[in-house]
């Protein structure tokens, strides 16, 4: 009778977590931490970074988040912050990586760099900065038809 081993299912390992750049800038304070009577505006700008690593199926994610404050009268804060994964990916078609790179990755990591920018935030003086869920599936889609149009 020979056995049969049931198939390895797909996975995604974290091997690590780690903040590579932070950066808090309150150009104004004490000024711009004054009442504030409306909502500022902010700038929020994201990017994707990944990076093939020496060992097979492993690979950096970073996420890069940029945050800029301002009201009619000051800059109130910049927030820039750099955070990554290791990932390995198991039993995953290498036809797959790319877009789990760019979808499940980063999905994974982004709740832990949204706290981060939350609490700097908050610890500068000012409200904690709460970015909306990102759907990064929607992203890649959008990356894809781009590509395929130029």
């Amino acid at each position: 009778m020979t056995e049969h081993k049931p198939q390895e299912m797909p996975h995604i390992s974290i091997n690590a977590q780690y903040i590579k750049d932070l950066s808090f800038e309150n150009p104004n304070a004490p000024g711009s931490l004054g009442a504030l009577d409306r909502n500022p505006q902010i700038d929020l700008f994201l990017d994707l970074n990944i990076v093939s690593l020496p060992e097979e199926n492993f690979y950096e994610v970073e996420l890069s988040i940029e945050a800029k404050a301002r009201n009619e009268n000051h800059k109130l804060f910049i927030v820039e912050l750099k955070y990554a994964g290791i990932f390995n990916l198991i039993n995953i078609p290498t036809e797959q990586h790319k877009m789990v790179l760019a979808i499940h990755c980063p999905a994974m990591i982004f709740p832990f760099a949204r706290k981060i920018i939350s609490d700097v935030t908050q610890d500068g003086g000012f409200q904690p900065l709460m970015i909306d869920p990102i759907d990064f599936g929607t992203l890649y889609n959008k990356k894809l038809q781009e590509e395929g149009q130029n």
